[in-house]
């Protein structure tokens, strides 16, 4: 029999935290993001500090794509700086930005590069088409 993981090697936070968001289980979500972390969300060059806006902003976001998941394809880490590569898809059932739902999917794909230490997400930068959802949904009046 292997050896149990290791529950604060930087790949298994990193995709810990996947599948928490994935079970919309927000408190382990936050437990693997340091308070002083900081989310970048590449395309639109924001920036969030800590898991509670970015787990509220999602909390959000999955009202109005219940059915919302992100799957990493791929995770490459070399101490504690990992890379994922993953794909996310939701369908708009429920109100996003003052939108009323439209039924329309979306499929996208990006590139996650996040740096654990101490069991927790301390710096994370998330790549991806925001023009490209916008596109699929049907809603590029919200660029």
């Amino acid at each position: 029999m292997g050896a149990m993981p290791d529950p604060y090697a930087a790949e298994n936070v990193v995709r810990g935290l996947f599948e928490a968001l994935n079970e919309r289980d927000y408190k382990r979500a936050l437990a693997a993001i340091a308070d002083s972390c900081e989310w970048w969300s590449m395309p639109s060059e924001t920036m969030h500090r800590g898991g509670s806006a970015l787990v509220a902003g999602l909390d959000q976001f999955t009202a109005a794509f219940p059915d919302w998941r992100a799957e990493i394809e791929r995770a490459v880490a070399s101490g504690p700086v990992v890379a994922v590569e993953w794909v996310s898809s939701g369908t708009f059932r429920g109100v996003f930005r003052g939108k009323l739902p439209n039924g329309k999917s979306f499929r996208r794909r990006g590139c996650s590069v996040a740096e654990v230490r101490q069991g927790q997400i301390v710096h994370y930068r998330d790549y991806f088409d925001r023009v490209g959802i916008l596109q699929q949904l049907e809603l590029m009046d919200l660029l």
